[in-house]
């Protein structure tokens, strides 16, 4: 069942559009973090993936709960030092999934790309799972400290996030996250999602290499689906 709703603000965030997929019967959920481009079909297309797979699956449209440059500050000064509005607005998101599906929050992890890769790690602790693919990696140590299982996946063509997977299992494993990481020598930035965008794809070529690769794509959702599914609990 789809379903797109808003998720009341609270101290320092704004209410939150959302838009669900909520199978009947779903024992786990996931809360999807888009990209720089905000809400658009191929994340859609994400909480879809999730739901078609049982999860009770929820991805807000941040730049509309407040707006692009906001919703960019708030992540970095999350990235900086775990403060300002994300976190408790990540958690509220969570706990509308939470009381709409039935489901306990130990049940529910996170997924982001891109800025919204950054944003899963930024608030991530405390969450069942996560999943962060080509974002930053927080700054300071105590952000990370009591992430759940994280999995990360970046592109090696990508000359600016590519090289942060073994960065991430650095910087987790003395913390006792469990963590693994996933390169994939082919892609560029933005490979697990579908978005047709040529213009920023030409421009971005000598950097990012933005391009959609579909069978490398689906190697990497099997890989994240497999994580989530191990940490999440069963499907029912």
């Amino acid at each position: 069942m789809e379903e797109e709703t808003t998720v009341p603000g609270g101290p320092g965030f704004s209410p939150t559009p959302v838009f669900a997929v909520l199978p009947p019967g779903a024992r786990r959920g996931v809360v999807v973090i888009h990209e720089i481009f905000g809400r658009q079909p191929e994340i859609d297309g994400v909480v879809r993936r999730f739901g078609a797979r049982g999860y009770a699956a929820v991805g807000p449209d941040l730049f509309r709960a407040s707006s692009a440059f906001g919703c960019i500050r708030s992540t970095m000064r999350a990235l900086q030092g775990g403060g300002g509005p994300a976190v408790p607005q990540a958690n509220a998101i969570r706990a509308w999934l939470c009381e709409r599906a039935g489901i306990p929050k130990a049940n529910v992890g996170i997924i982001g790309f891109c800025l919204g890769g950054s944003f899963a790690l930024a608030v991530g602790r405390g969450w069942g799972a996560v999943s962060t693919n080509y974002g930053q990696i927080p700054t300071k140590t105590d952000v990370l400290a009591g992430l759940g299982p994280t999995i990360g996946c970046y592109g090696g063509r990508d000359r600016i996030y590519g090289k942060l997977g073994p960065v991430l299992e650095q910087r987790l494993r003395p913390l006792g996250v469990e963590v693994e990481t996933h390169t994939f020598p082919d892609a560029g930035h933005s490979f697990l999602t579908d978005g047709h965008r040529p213009i920023t794809q030409a421009l971005t070529a000598p950097l990012l290499h933005v391009d959609y690769k579909p069978e490398t794509a689906e190697e990497g959702w099997r890989l994240i689906m497999a994580f989530f599914d191990k940490h999440l609990g069963d499907a029912g």
